[in-house]
């Protein structure tokens, strides 16, 4: 994993860029993976590599750059507290900028990119999707769909931006999960279908928030992850590499 610099307006930026383990095309497919709220850590890092594995370039974005660590997320209070801090706007710009980076790059093809996330970073791959420049295609990871409350940081809860989205979603949730009820999931997915949205949707009975998270045993549930990553690639071959151009059209 090599560390990249790339430019926000102003500010240069660091990321951390893994090379496909083999491509058989000039102009490769990428994935810009947005971590969960805990930021680049071995975890995250792992997801890096085994996307790389199946042939895509892949950036791993830091929210965290600029502050040069992770926050604290030791307690469930501290992760409440560190989701608040991060700034939707902020993390979406740096977002847009690291697309842009893959976009220029000439050994990537700028119309198969897709943005993929876990926790807070599935809720970016969602709005990533719903930005004026789309990606390609977006795997969602049980992100947030609704906020407990509206602030400056979190100006807009991302159901109500589904009808900006711009390109086919694919979104995993379990049924146990603290975070995001039942009911929201349910009316995430009515939203979905009023906008004739183009998307994938599944719930993992008995799994908990984190569930692909194999090195936290509380949370881990390892039928759901398997499941939801051969999913995740599925829908990466058909949208990067397949025919799935033909399904933005529907838009």
């Amino acid at each position: 994993m090599t560390p990249i610099s790339f430019r926000n307006g102003p500010e240069t930026l660091t990321a951390f860029e893994i090379e496909p383990t083999r491509s058989e095309q000039a102009r490769t497919s990428a994935v810009l993976l947005l971590p969960a709220i805990a930021g680049v850590n071995d975890y995250m890092q792992g997801a890096a590599q085994r996307l790389a594995e199946n042939s895509y370039r892949v950036v791993l974005l830091d929210y965290y750059c600029r502050e040069g660590r992770a926050p604290d997320v030791s307690t469930p209070e501290k992760i409440g507290q560190a989701v608040a801090a991060l700034s939707d706007d902020r993390a979406l710009s740096d977002a847009r900028a690291a697309c842009d980076y893959l976009r220029n790059r000439p050994d990537v093809d700028p119309k198969r990119i897709a943005t993929f996330g876990f926790c807070i970073g599935g809720m970016y791959a969602f709005l990533s999707a719903c930005e004026a420049n789309a990606i390609a295609a977006a795997v969602d990871y049980y992100g947030s769909i609704r906020y407990g409350a509206i602030s400056a940081n979190k100006p807009v809860s991302p159901i109500d931006r589904v009808s900006c989205l711009r390109a086919p979603l694919l979104a995993h949730f379990g049924n146990y999960d603290r975070l995001i009820s039942g009911d929201d999931i349910v009316a995430f997915e009515e939203a979905l279908q009023r906008n004739a949205k183009p998307y994938e949707l599944f719930i993992y009975r008995g799994a908990p928030h984190a569930f692909d998270e194999h090195h936290r045993a509380a949370v881990y549930r390892p039928v759901a992850s398997e499941s939801a990553w051969q999913r995740s690639l599925t829908f990466l071959d058909w949208h990067l590499r397949g025919l799935g151009g033909h399904a933005r059209s529907h838009q």
